[in-house]
């Protein structure tokens, strides 16, 4: 059996959301069904999963309180949306940073 390597989007939703892992719960990012998308399960700091897809249009979430599917150019844009608590910690993590 042939083994794919991962996609482009698959690694670069996986480093994103490393790099934002102080101000997440979990997350799990599984292949698309295409190698031109990535999506990953992410569980907030208030306990709420969503689900992000990155594409070439950039970072996509669908949840309700958002109207339709909003686009976003970075992960931190996403996660400043969707996530009070988020930007909570990620302001400490700057500030220690100092």
């Amino acid at each position: 059996p042939k083994i794919m390597s991962p996609s482009f989007y698959h690694t670069e939703l996986s480093r994103a959301l490393s790099e934002q892992a102080f101000g997440l719960t979990r997350f799990d990012v599984y292949g698309g069904s295409s190698p031109h998308e990535a999506t990953a399960s992410v569980t907030l700091l208030e306990g709420r999963t969503i689900r992000i897809t990155l594409t070439a249009r950039g970072y996509q979430v669908r949840i309700a309180c958002l109207d339709g599917d909003q686009i976003f150019e970075s992960i931190e844009g996403l996660l400043q949306a969707v996530s009070a608590a988020y930007e909570g910690r990620r302001r400490e993590a700057l500030f220690s940073r100092l």
